[in-house]
């Protein structure tokens, strides 16, 4: 009887921590080892909806904007700006699902993107405990894939913990970025 109300109290806090689960408030930023900041700047409105930007800096220079949802569904890639105007996504791409994470857990997207399509493609592996620059955390193992029509791919190891995001970035070939800092 313990075990279960454990289980009930843990799905409780889980689903409380809901709203925080992702992180989204305007001003929280991360720096990581590469040198690139990520900042959410701002929040506007989009055809009724609230759209988050995420800037990414390197040296001090704004290299690209990501536009971002964060809803009920989990959380949405819509487009990003490289400074030409704002290029869409078509349909968005799912980042995350719904809080909570759980090891197993995959998801995808299909998208057109600049005349060409990708498939992305995502999974919990497992919980892995890793020290960076910015901290000790558990973080969720997420393996994400994304393959051009084109024949191009890429995989990485993302590390992420709730309440915080990306601790850890990982290529295949042993290459890594850790955060640095992170500011909520």
């Amino acid at each position: 009887m313990n075990r279960w109300l454990a289980l009930g109290v843990w799905a409780v806090l889980a689903f409380a921590a809901a709203p925080n689960y992702y992180p989204h408030k305007v001003g929280m930023r991360w720096l990581y080892t590469s040198g690139e900041e990520q900042a959410l700047e701002a929040i506007r409105e989009v055809s009724g909806q609230q759209v988050w930007e995420l800037s990414h800096t390197i040296k001090g220079t704004q290299r690209y904007v990501e536009f971002l949802r964060f809803d009920e569904q989990g959380v949405w890639l819509l487009g990003v700006d490289f400074g030409t105007g704002t290029q869409p996504y078509d349909p968005a791409i799912q980042l995350y699902p719904p809080a909570p994470l759980r090891i197993g857990l995959a998801w995808s997207s299909r998208v057109s993107f600049r005349g060409s399509t990708l498939v992305v493609v995502n999974k919990v592996l497992r919980i892995e405990g890793v020290e960076v620059p910015a901290g000790r955390y558990n973080a969720f193992v997420i393996r994400s894939s994304m393959t051009a029509e084109g024949g191009g791919a890429n995989v990485v190891d993302m590390y992420f913990v709730p309440g915080i995001g990306i601790v850890r970035y990982a290529t295949q070939d042993g290459g890594q970025i850790d955060l640095q800092d992170f500011s909520p």
